[in-house]
């Protein structure tokens, strides 16, 4: 899963030309808060040949935009070659992400794209969407991640963005996103306040060691900061890498709990091994 997920307005060219090189897992192109109410049918037009263009070189998905009327024009726009996820803005309730996953259901199908190729990723931004967190997770199986819409959360709870409003929010997140398998990508900080590294540091390690995966960045310091971050250090590589050695000789044996460097060893500690040494490959 991705460490960082960029955000690209669709129809800012400048930034498109850099987008593949800005060093994220994936880009995010925008059709939500990055475009203006009147550009909205002209960000749809043009979304295909952008896909087209950054796909080949870097995952590229897609927000879509909240209310169905506009998230049906979006999906008739963005289900297409080269879309790897689409990200729902605002998402309230498991009944529109259900909506939403049978609608890609059938433009894969009309449009000969491979059943189940476009997963989805809900952007819970209200105190009423994350207290359903665990019935959206679970909502549909193209379900691959849950975040939070930092801004919009705070807006919703009558403050700003802060760690003590945040960090709960986030936790309750990554808790439903964990239970449901899916990737939680909950950073607790403003994405807006992109000058300030040491706050997204903080947040993003907070993040890790409750067991996120990721976050989403408006600005290449961000993504340099999640890469770091959420990748495994040497250090875990080499223990894990350890762990399993030392797994497969004891299964040779016959035994089954052995030790590592001093501490005892069994099966959730060798299931983490493996999992770390997944996120190095990936």
């Amino acid at each position: 899963m991705w460490r960082s997920l960029l955000f690209i307005p669709v129809l800012e060219d400048r930034f498109i030309a850099k987008a593949a090189k800005r060093g994220a897992d994936a880009i995010i192109l925008d059709l939500e808060a990055g475009v203006a109410d009147d550009r909205k049918a002209e960000a749809r037009e043009v979304l295909g040949s952008v896909v087209a263009r950054l796909s080949p070189e870097v995952t590229t998905t897609v927000r879509i935009n909240a209310g169905w009327d506009a998230a049906s024009l979006d999906l008739d726009a963005a289900v297409i070659p080269g879309v790897s996820a689409l990200h729902l803005a605002l998402c309230e309730d498991p009944d529109h992400v259900r909506k939403v996953a049978d609608r890609v259901s059938q433009l894969e199908t009309e449009r000969g794209i491979a059943p189940g190729t476009i997963r989805l990723i809900a952007m819970l931004e209200s105190p009423a969407a994350l207290l359903l967190a665990r019935e959206i997770a679970t909502a549909s199986p193209r379900m691959a991640g849950l975040t939070l819409g930092m801004e919009d959360y705070a807006t919703t709870m009558g403050t700003t963005p802060n760690a003590d409003l945040l960090r709960p929010a986030c936790y309750q997140i990554t808790q439903a996103a964990r239970a449901a398998g899916i990737a939680p990508l909950a950073v607790p900080a403003s994405m807006a306040n992109f000058r300030d590294a040491e706050e997204m540091e903080s947040a993003a390690g907070w993040a890790r060691r409750i067991g996120a995966v990721g976050g989403y960045a408006v600005h290449p310091v961000q993504v340099e900061i999640l890469n770091r971050v959420f990748a495994p250090s040497e250090e875990e590589i080499a223990w894990a890498h350890r762990v399993v050695e030392a797994a497969a000789k004891a299964k040779r044996e016959g035994a089954g709990v052995f030790t590592v460097d001093g501490k005892m060893v069994d099966l959730p500690i060798i299931t983490r091994a493996h999992d770390i040494i997944g996120r190095q490959a990936g």
